[in-house]
């Protein structure tokens, strides 16, 4: 645009927060009809959305979604309970979108400010071997 003749490359990324517990940001091809592997770890109070916001002092992306919504008119049934040896909760990872052994997106589910790396990732688009390696960039199984 500057008359430079230099190439600009950037991959946009969208995000949400899905109440004050869950929230992705996501990056690249994120399509369903491509093969994924996720590699997921344990959360801790601080991985949510609600926790990041109170660490870094940013406004609540979410925080006036839930004002005005009105019940449903439909009784639902509970969800079966779960037998506790299957509770565990698992509730953040990196879900990687796959061509071939390349990485062409990535979901951080419940994993913040680490887009720089998926970013990274993706525009280098090289094959990649041990995606559990690969996930271990994003610091998931730390507490």
């Amino acid at each position: 645009m500057t008359g430079a003749r230099n190439p600009y490359w950037h991959q946009s990324m969208f995000w949400s927060d899905l109440g004050p517990d869950v929230g992705y940001e996501a990056i690249g091809l994120v399509d369903s009809m491509l093969p994924t592997v996720g590699v997921w770890a344990k959360a801790t109070k601080a991985d949510t959305p609600k926790a990041v916001v109170e660490a870094t002092g940013e406004g609540m992306r979410s925080e006036t979604e839930g004002e005005g919504a009105e019940s449903s008119p439909v009784p639902t049934e509970p969800p079966a309970p779960v037998p506790s040896e299957l509770s565990e909760e698992f509730g953040k990872g990196v879900v990687f979108y796959m061509n071939g052994k390349r990485v062409v997106g990535v979901v951080l589910w419940n994993v913040f400010n680490r887009m720089p790396i998926a970013r990274k990732i993706v525009k280098e688009g090289k094959d990649q071997d041990d995606l559990n390696e690969l996930a271990k960039l994003f610091d998931i199984h730390k507490s």
